[in-house]
């Protein structure tokens, strides 16, 4: 599948007002290797967050949609950018975007593909869900809900039961204005935790 389906595609007018309100949303997932264990594993970072009236946010949870733990976590001066990092064979990744009450989401399946003769392999991904135009009154996201989509012949499309409370988690990231902290991934719990700061 073409990369540039695995994630939302925006248009240019959202994306120059998430620059402008500076929120940083990094929603590829990379292959990268692991030299000591000699393998590859996928690399996602939780990023996002919102200005009042417009947001966007992506998080990483098991294929099965339970929480995962991250790698690292990340600090940064100001808000709205890059939470957290998570490493592992396969991730689903939950984005969101959002323009007032009205919100788009997609979850993603990634893996590693076959390689052939030790070649860095692709990430193959599928997408599990794409909600268009969904609507999440403010009164409703309080209450914890999820966004409700619609076919176009007007029938609900139900988010796929394992990953409505990744959803949740992600919504409240895409409405968390200058948002310095995750919302999706978690600390492994009894180990320290490893923190980056960045100038």
């Amino acid at each position: 599948m073409a990369q540039e389906l695995t994630r939302l595609v925006l248009p240019k007018a959202m994306l120059r007002r998430l620059d402008s309100a500076g929120i940083y949303c990094q929603t590829w997932v990379t292959v990268e290797r692991q030299a000591q264990a000699d393998r590859w594993v996928l690399r996602g970072v939780e990023s996002g967050g919102a200005s009042r009236d417009i947001g966007r946010y992506i998080s990483f949870f098991a294929t099965h949609g339970k929480q995962i733990a991250w790698l690292q976590k990340l600090d940064r001066v100001g808000g709205n950018g890059a939470h957290a990092v998570v490493v592992a064979q396969e991730l689903a990744s939950v984005e969101v975007a959002r323009v007032d009450e009205t919100y788009q989401a997609l979850i993603v399946k990634h893996r590693l593909a076959k390689a052939e003769g030790g070649r860095r392999p692709r990430v193959d991904s599928q997408i599990v869900f794409h909600g268009i135009d969904g609507h999440l009154p403010t009164d409703l996201l309080k209450q914890g809900l999820s966004p409700e989509f619609f076919t176009r012949g007007g029938e609900v499309r139900p988010i796929p039961a394992e990953f409505r409370q990744g959803v949740q988690f992600v919504v409240t990231g895409a409405n968390c204005t200058n948002c310095r902290h995750n919302h999706g991934l978690i600390a492994t719990p009894n180990e320290p935790q490893v923190v980056s700061i960045a100038s």
